[in-house]
């Protein structure tokens, strides 16, 4: 009863905290509207099979709610909250209940002061900014981490179960998979190589079984959605065509999509790249005797998911959300394996031969460079959420004409995919051109995708009369929707032509109805 009661008291220490850090008055990543909105129809309707508010795209013709779960989790606090404010506690509480959730783990892995390890992930700016995005991030962290105890603890019906609720909420359940097929391997190396064990030995003692449980758990995730069978494609097109493969000449695409220099991400993971040496430093020097080989198991387990995350970090930065956890494991169970008290005496010995001032200054610089970094994390996700983002009224003074001339099922052509999730929360009766993520549009046509690209864009000359043909004679849109600053080419465009008829224009955006095509 009393660790219940201090994980109570964890989990509203870790609210307030992430209170802190989260802006209250807007988002970073307009997803959120998306995801609010559909946990609002889901409501209302039951699962949504079809989406018509992009028939246009792969969503139009093969919608697959691969968040499903998450958008059951986010509909009392949608209903009681509102949107807005709803996405913002549901972020908050979500990545609170990550952060027991890995505390709880580390503990189960007898992974020594679980609670210092918890409190610095808890300051690391990858995990700060990826999980209070208001998306599903700290719910699929919570069932990855959870998902790797479950597997190294050998319990494969847990692991299926896990799996099973990963693949229903979140697209990111391979990244499960494939780590506990890394895990397995990795695990069967060490056994043959270190413990010198036969080959057949350690292929039969492996943790097949776990294996196993994982990818019936997920198949059986995928068979069970309410999307199902669409739900294959579409995990295909968003983890191959848009992860793998994203035609970067073909789409703008969003950040989290975009390579990351190593530069930048090895200053993000400061803090544990000195806790990783001074780690390796102290094996080195003061091993734990005799051996612990579980935990020596689990780091060179841990360091092969390690290595695959970085490269595909390093990729994508949106793998970031995965790899900072893992690097926090590998990271506690290194320091595990050491005899800190010897080290510590180990490490005055060597200053010992040093003169006092230099090996006393060597110690200050190096603690004041360690705490900096852990400060700088919190301090950078702070001022990263601060950046000019999407506010509660955002569009909606734009909208308002559009809505109140529109028919349900009119086209609005608006002038980037990002726009998509907020208009559609602000009016889901009528159909768009893009959202979510510019290479749906492109895997249904290349072709339209490359036209409303160049449009928008402005990547090539277009005139009034090719514009005119693609909005009212192709797509047979009712409305133009722009964001000024961000398309003033697009907005040239159609503020000059008398054929659309303007409703609202101010400093930031600007929305016009299609006329029937007579210059007025």
């Amino acid at each position: 009863m009393k660790r219940f009661w201090g994980y109570v008291f964890g989990f509203f220490v870790a609210c307030g905290w992430f209170s802190v850090i989260i802006d209250w008055q807007q988002f970073s990543d307009p997803d959120v509207y998306y995801h609010a909105e559909i946990a609002k129809l889901v409501l209302a309707h039951g699962p949504v099979h079809v989406f018509p508010w992009l028939d246009l795209t792969l969503l139009g013709t093969h919608y697959a709610d691969l968040h499903f779960l998450f958008h059951i989790v986010l509909i009392p606090f949608v209903s009681v909250f509102g949107i807005f404010r709803g996405g913002h506690i549901a972020a908050v509480v979500l990545s609170a209940l990550l952060l027991v959730g890995f505390y709880e783990c580390l503990r189960r892995l007898q992974i020594r002061w679980p609670l210092v390890w918890t409190a610095l992930l808890a300051c690391a700016q990858p995990f700060l900014v990826r999980t209070l995005l208001g998306k599903a991030t700290p719910l699929a962290l919570l069932l990855y981490v959870v998902g790797l105890t479950v597997f190294w603890k050998r319990r494969p019906w847990l692991v299926g179960v896990i799996a099973c609720l990963f693949a229903l909420t979140h697209g990111g359940w391979p990244y499960l998979v494939g780590s506990c097929v890394l895990l397995a391997f990795a695990d069967v190396l060490y056994v043959h190589i270190v413990l010198s064990k036969t080959w057949g030995t350690a292929f039969r003692d492996a943790l097949w079984w776990c294996v196993l449980g994982a990818g019936i758990g997920a198949l059986s995730g995928l068979v069970l959605h309410p999307n199902f069978p669409n739900d294959f494609l579409f995990s295909w097109t968003q983890i191959v065509t848009i992860g793998l493969g994203t035609p970067f000449e073909h789409v703008q695409l969003g950040n989290e999509w975009l390579p990351v220099g190593f530069g930048p991400l090895a200053a993000s993971f400061a803090t544990w790249l000195m806790l990783a040496l001074l780690g390796l430093l102290g094996l080195f020097l003061a091993p734990r005797r005799p051996i612990q080989h579980a935990h020596a198991r689990l780091l060179t387990a841990l360091g092969w998911i390690l290595a695959v995350l970085l490269a595909l970090t390093l990729k994508s930065r949106r793998n970031v959300e995965y790899l900072a956890p893992v690097v926090v494991l590998w990271t506690a169970t290194l320091w595990s394996l050491v005899d800190v008290s010897r080290f510590i005496q180990e490490v005055k010995i060597q200053f010992s031969s040093v003169h006092r001032v230099w090996g006393v200054s060597a110690l200050v610089v190096v603690s004041a460079l360690f705490f900096v970094s852990v400060g700088r994390g919190p301090w950078e996700a702070w001022k990263a959420f601060r950046v000019p983002g999407y506010t509660a009224t955002m569009y909606q003074d734009a909208m308002q004409p559009i809505s109140a001339r529109a028919a349900p099922g009119d086209r609005v052509f608006h002038s980037s995919w990002d726009e998509f999730p907020v208009l559609f929360a602000l009016d889901d009766r009528l159909r768009y051109i893009s959202g979510l993520d510019p290479t749906f549009l492109y895997v249904a046509s290349s072709t339209l995708s490359d036209q409303v690209r160049d449009v928008t864009w402005g990547v090539t000359t277009s005139t009034q009369e090719a514009t005119w043909s693609l909005i009212h004679d192709q797509l047979d849109s009712k409305f133009v929707f722009v964001t000024k600053k961000s398309h003033p080419k697009f907005y040239d465009l159609i503020a000059s032509d008398p054929r659309y008829i303007v409703l609202f224009d101010a400093t930031d955006t600007a929305s016009f109805e299609v006329s029937a095509g007579k210059s007025e």
